[in-house]
């Protein structure tokens, strides 16, 4: 029998010792080089189904393309190969000094620029070879022995030409916090995508915090898209040119390449260079003395109409700007992204204290002649205007005036319902763009606030979630199944070895009674190996229920076994898995294992669970009842009192709990059913949950 580590891969010429981290379909471990007995980090690929082979090869490809950039800013790869199992890694050197984001923040401007001058020389390489990060963030920024600045994983970057990439399957990837705006729309991204995450990570470092912080992934991305790049402090102001062209929405009007962002940001904090000539407001108040004293000449010597003529010209610009503001505002010229619309010819007039009085009338006029056109708005046309008139209305300080707070009190109204009901079916995308557009809202009410709030947290269809370390689950909406109405999640596999083993180390219990052909198993030793990630086999359905009350107490959630129906739904939902783990080779797939296969690598269709075909057979909650007579029935009900199970007021027994689906030793999709005893065991045999979502 293996360790309860065996599910640690196996790398020749190589000792696996631990895993360091996970995300996006890779796993990084910790491990030795066997030739050269040096430490490693060693990322390895997890992809499970039918792409698993394909996506094996693209990841090897990227991998290459990643170890051909030889730069002393960039980690580099040692050797890329396969587990033993087939998928593809590669090999690092391990870094122990710490990253970026394990760094005190904020950081003197002097530490900023050595650590993002590294970064923007390692990125000018990579992109002069064709190749874009796309994961720019304080944790792939390592730290040797030295101390010098180090750019890692480039496991979701790409060859601008490649058009069929690793990442190409119609995903946003990348983080959050640090993702472009075309990046988070899942746009085709050059260079430039890279260099907006460099000013996010310069924000980051200068300030402590992100330019653009939250929690929930859609709503940062969303906030990347449509929020104002920040204003910074007083104190931090000669940073603020530096932002405005790094943190640009578009790519156009930011730095063309790294090494003009690197020489912009060896610029900052340094006195700029004399002009050639006297600065413009100089020469304005130059001319505007000159002319008050010509005139005071003139007046003395010989009163002329021209001085005043003169003076009156001097007022003239600002006069014409504010009849151009009203000119607008009549011709409802507003919110429409143009220079000459009324709220981008009067929002400059606020960014100085103090403010006139005209300009607050004339502010408090456009928002009350555009308020009910924005009521009025379908939300395709709110897309494009209401950002806009949210940073006007942020810019000019404008959220409790009575016509913003109008158009708020509105658009809540209108969009709650939909909220309302992607909150009770726990579906995110029943309210997708009702979300988008209601973040954008300034000055919500703290109920509307608090509901966008959980809405957004929702997990998205397919998005696995945990409950602390218990096992990965997919939520179910309300309504997405035929016949299930409320809301649930479920284990995205069957229970593991691994999972199973963390109930076992804590609660001390002990194994059912497991026999085959003769002779006695266990779940730990069932008779053939299994790795960490295998699911579980040889428990009782007493063992599966105990395991879902552990969990539950665990997590403060409701854990329990399907019943048949639910199985059955779930089951149908996932759709025809024709490749499955089953009995001898498997005509329509190349299953490779003997016994079971690790929970996985079998998948279902989009956004459900997988392994309903082969690998175990499943226990479910629902039990066979029979019919008895009176005084067997009697005799019955007080055993089962005894032993503290189910008993039945009818003239019913629950004989056995159904066990649903095919196994490995199956020779065929079988979505039967058949009764067993709840203290039975079989080495085919093992059990998923659902957790109730309440």
């Amino acid at each position: 029998m293996q360790a309860e580590t065996s599910d640690l891969p196996n790398i020749p010429g190589y000792a696996v010792e631990s895993a360091l981290g996970s995300g996006g379909m890779a796993t990084v471990y910790r491990g030795r080089q066997l030739a050269l007995d040096r430490p490693v980090a060693i990322k390895v690929l997890r992809a499970y189904g039918r792409e698993a082979g394909e996506l094996n090869q693209r990841f090897e490809q990227e991998a290459k393309l990643i170890a051909a950039l030889d730069h002393p800013n960039i980690v580099a790869i040692f050797e890329v190969t396969r587990t033993s199992d087939g998928d593809a890694c590669y090999v690092m050197p391990l870094f122990e000094h710490g990253d970026l984001d394990q760094r005190p923040k904020p950081m003197p401007d002097g530490e900023i620029k050595r650590v993002l001058r590294a970064v923007l020389e390692a990125l000018g390489h990579a992109h002069g070879k064709g190749v874009v990060h796309r994961d720019v963030k304080p944790a792939n920024v390592l730290f040797d022995a030295r101390g010098t600045p180090l750019l890692a994983d480039f496991g979701v970057a790409l060859k601008v030409a490649n058009v069929e990439r690793l990442t190409s399957h119609g995903r946003t990837v990348g983080s959050s916090q640090t993702m472009s705006p075309e990046q988070a729309r899942g746009e085709v991204v050059d260079g430039r995508s890279d260099l907006y995450s460099v000013g996010c990570l310069a924000f980051e470092l200068l300030l402590g915090y992100p330019p653009f912080p939250g929690d929930d992934f859609l709503a940062v991305a969303l906030r990347h898209q449509q929020d104002p790049i920040p204003r910074l402090p007083k104190r931090l102001s000669y940073w603020q040119t530096f932002f405005d062209r790094a943190l640009a929405k578009r790519p156009d009007d930011r730095y063309a390449n790294a090494a003009e962002m690197s020489a912009a940001l060896e610029s900052i904090g340094q006195p700029r260079a004399a002009p050639t000539g006297p600065p413009r407001r100089l020469l304005a108040f130059a001319a505007s003395a000159g002319l008050g004293l010509l005139a005071l000449l003139w007046w003395w010597q010989a009163p002329s109409t021209d001085a005043v003529s003169d003076a009156a010209n001097a007022v003239a610009a600002p006069a014409a700007a504010t009849s151009d503001i009203d000119l607008a505002i009549e011709q409802g010229r507003w919110f429409d992204g143009s220079a000459n619309s009324a709220d981008a010819l009067l929002a400059p007039q606020f960014a100085t204290e103090p403010v006139d009085a005209a300009a607050v009338d004339r502010r408090d006029l456009l928002l009350d002649r555009a308020s009910a056109g924005l009521i009025a708005a379908d939300d395709a046309a709110l897309t494009q205007r209401l950002p806009i008139w949210q940073k006007f209305v942020t810019a000019t300080q404008a959220a409790e005036v009575p016509p913003v707070r109008a158009v708020v009190a509105a658009l809540e109204a209108r969009w709650r319902p939909a909220l309302e009901r992607a909150r009770s079916q726990r579906d995110r995308a029943e309210a997708r763009a009702e979300l988008g557009l209601g973040l954008l809202l300034p000055g919500q009410s703290p109920e509307f606030a608090a509901l966008l709030e959980l809405v957004s947290r929702f997990p998205a269809r397919g998005e696995p979630f945990r409950d602390g370390d218990g096992p990965e689950l997919l939520l179910i909406p309300g309504g997405r199944l035929s016949g299930i109405a409320a809301p649930f999640a479920v284990t995205r596999f069957e229970i593991t070895r691994a999972d199973y083993l963390r109930f076992v180390d804590a609660t001390r219990r002990s194994a059912a009674s497991c026999r085959d052909g003769g002779r006695a198993m266990s779940w730990r030793a069932p008779g053939f190996e299994q790795t960490g990630a295998d699911p579980v086999v040889c428990v009782s359905y007493a063992d599966a229920s105990a395991y879902a009350a552990w969990l539950s107490q665990q997590s403060g959630r409701v854990y329990r076994l399907p019943t048949l129906t639910e199985w059955r739904t779930l089951s149908a939902a996932a759709g025809n898995e024709s490749c499955g783990n089953l009995r001898g080779e498997n005509a329509n797939c190349q299953d490779r294992y003997r016994h079971t296969s690790p929970a996985g690598r079998f998948g279902s269709v989009t956004d459900m669970p997988g392994d309903f075909t082969g690998n175990v057979r499943e226990w479910t909650a629902t039990c066979e009842f029979q019919e008895i007579g009176a005084v067997r029935r009697a005799m019955a009900n007080f055993g089962r009192f005894l032993q503290g199970k189910e008993r039945d007021a009818g003239g019913r027994v629950c004989v056995g709990r159904y066990v649903a689906g095919s196994g490995w030793r199956d020779t065929v999709v079988d979505r039967a059913a058949e009764s067993a005893d709840e203290d039975s065991a079989a080495v085919d045999r093992g059990f998923r949950l659902i957790r109730e979502i309440r």
